[in-house]
């Protein structure tokens, strides 16, 4: 703690020793405060209810994306359900609800994005689980002698359906086969595809014909109903894996 003496200036003897305040704790104590004060926007989540499925920490008034495929047995007979639908938060609460006419699958794959952050989340129901893994960089393949248009390239995924997100702008759906007509190369084994061929989806703008640094590339695996991900341009983690998986 600093001390300051003061001094009688008619005998020149010091007063008494007065201690100056440590402001120091005071300003931090007002930058805590002011910290606490700016709100934290949530993440995106869904929880099961009983007429669907509800994601909450949805940007009030903003684009919710919802995504899905499921196993379903309608009859003796599997049958591959797709779903894809925008929905605007109209009373600005953060949250939207899914109606799937039906109880959710049990072999199903839910997610739901946040169309101006760019976030998402995922759902599968209980003892199903979610299978996320990471897409290699490789995946977002920038524009080269053979095309003048950004490529998807995916590798041992005979059937996949591709979400590409850009934060504040909208997204894009497509779904490819390896051989498929969209399939760019010959290589059996492994799929490719022009990034602006995908569809819009909503009120999404048509595609771009490039990456940018963030945009976010989802992959279902349609037989195994695993999830891949990638955020283009960043760094790859640490160590790829499941974020969350229950498989029975």
């Amino acid at each position: 703690q600093l001390v300051t003496v003061s001094y009688d200036l008619e005998n020149g003897d010091p007063m008494h020793p007065s201690p100056r305040p440590n402001l120091l704790p005071c300003a931090v104590l007002s930058l805590l405060l002011a910290l606490a004060a700016v709100p934290v926007r949530a993440l995106p989540s869904i929880t099961a209810v009983p007429k669907g499925l509800v994601a909450q920490g949805i940007t009030p008034g903003g684009r919710a994306i919802w995504w899905s495929v499921a196993h379903e047995h309608p009859d003796a007979f599997e049958t591959i359900v797709h779903r894809l639908e925008e929905q605007i938060d109209d009373d600005q609460d953060g949250s939207v609800v899914f109606d799937p006419k039906g109880p959710v699958a049990f072999a199903s794959l839910w997610v739901v994005v946040d169309v101006a952050t760019g976030t998402y989340a995922t759902y599968g129901p209980e003892d199903f689980g979610v299978s996320e893994v990471a897409l290699p960089a490789e995946a977002a393949v920038q524009s080269s002698g053979r095309s003048s248009v950004d490529e998807f390239r995916e590798v041992a995924r005979p059937v996949v359906e591709v979400l590409w997100i850009r934060a504040g702008q909208g997204a894009w759906i497509l779904r490819a086969g390896d051989g498929g007509p969209t399939d760019l190369d010959a290589v059996e084994g492994e799929l490719s595809f022009a990034i602006d061929t995908m569809a819009a989806v909503g009120a999404s703008p048509a595609a771009p014909d490039r990456y940018e640094p963030g945009d976010r590339l989802l992959s279902i695996d349609i037989e195994q109903l695993e999830l891949s991900s990638l955020a283009v341009g960043s760094p790859p983690p640490a160590a790829a894996g499941t974020r969350a998986e229950v498989r029975r």
